[in-house]
């Protein structure tokens, strides 16, 4: 069983404590900054913190490191920059995963908007409780952790489908909002908020006839690294860059916008080339099977360095690698073909299992891990 992790997620008016200050988390709308937003936030970044910027699985964007007593002095520049929701009850409502590659009037920009001005009529969700909007041109989203989800059955119609549901509810589209927020209600009414999640919750409660009526599609094509239609994607390995690096990239391609993906990469619109060193620009790079947590000393919870490992190892696992600071496994909450988890100092040593699963060895140094031969 997964050991517990914190029941919430930082945000722009609830930072998170960790080993390296307050991290604090932003929910662009649309997952999309404009040019000088996204200036403007390496700015704040450098003045109230380390520089340290992070894209999360949810396709938000995270400073780390901010100093305590710089928090409120951040606050306030976030609102006067409409980088953050006028108050608390929006902003923690709106935990919502589009497509990155929305097109301007497409029925994602449209829906996801109407979700936008609805918050108000959601229930009382847990923290993590999330939506995903998952109506582009290909369905993406299958594999980021959401609980409902707006997408495309089998033979193009909209469906609205709880989490860990084999089919889900044929809608038109101008009444799929309020089939969603009617889930979410669903949900809370029949004691799912002691679950926490729509998956945990369907294997206590049998879902609706009605939630069960049409076959979901299996296709999921995450985006890659490379040409895209609307600009270059490029990785962020582990997702953690710098406001250095960052200000760099944007001021000497200056897109008009950036849009931010679930896989750890932006997209910088507009833009059919990127060569610069730092970020992952082809869908071939190793890196791109690594997930690695910031770990010691930056995460409080770690007691070892995670990503210089993660580094070192890329390219000699036959699959996913998952270098953990501890059991939690915040960077990948799930089965990895090897995954390496901090203890005490040391490394324990999981095949094809989760960072809280049994280890086949413990103790590990990593320098030991390191020349270990076959790690598959």
């Amino acid at each position: 069983m997964r050991p517990s992790a914190k029941g919430w997620c930082p945000g722009g008016y609830s930072p998170m404590a960790s080993g390296d200050g307050f991290i604090i988390r932003l929910r662009p709308r649309l997952s999309r900054l404009s040019l000088q937003q996204g200036l403007d936030i390496c700015d704040l970044a450098e003045r109230y913190g380390t520089g340290v910027i992070e894209v999360t699985s949810k396709a938000n964007l995270q400073m780390r490191g901010i100093k305590q007593e710089k928090y409120d002095d951040l606050l306030n520049a976030l609102l006067k920059l409409g980088l953050l929701d006028e108050n608390n009850e929006i902003e923690r409502r709106r935990n919502i995963v589009t497509v990155p590659d929305w097109e301007q009037g497409s029925l994602s920009e449209v829906l996801t908007k109407e979700f936008y001005e609805r918050l108000t009529e959601l229930p009382e969700l847990p923290a993590k409780f999330c939506f995903a909007l998952d109506i582009g041109k290909k369905r993406r989203l299958a594999a980021i952790s959401c609980d409902i989800r707006i997408e495309q059955s089998t033979d193009g119609s909209i469906l609205v489908c709880a989490d860990g549901a084999e089919m889900g509810l044929s809608i038109a589209p101008r009444d799929a909002i309020t089939a969603a927020i009617k889930l979410a209600n669903w949900f809370t009414d029949t004691g799912g908020s002691a679950q926490k999640r729509m998956r945990r919750h369907l294997k206590k409660k049998v879902l609706p006839y009605e939630w069960r009526t049409t076959a979901r599609t299996s296709v999921n094509e995450p985006i890659k690294p490379g040409q895209s239609s609307i600009g270059f994607v490029l990785g962020i390995p582990f997702g953690q860059t710098d406001s250095k690096t960052l200000r760099n990239l944007l001021m000497t391609h200056k897109p008009p916008a950036i849009r931010l993906s679930p896989w750890r990469s932006i997209i910088l619109e507009g833009i059919d080339r990127v060569t610069m060193a730092h970020f992952i620009v082809n869908h071939t790079d190793k890196l791109l099977k690594v997930e690695a947590c910031a770990g010691s000393p930056a995460c409080s919870s770690a007691t070892v360095e995670t990503r210089n490992l993660a580094r070192a190892l890329a390219g000699r696992v036959n699959g996913i690698l998952h270098v953990s600071g501890c059991s939690k496994g915040c960077a990948h909450p799930k089965e990895a073909d090897l995954t390496l988890v901090g203890q005490y100092g040391k490394f324990s040593l999981i095949k094809k299992g989760c960072s809280w699963d049994k280890p086949l060895r413990e103790g590990l140094s990593a320098k030991e891990i390191l020349k270990l031969g076959d790690l598959s």
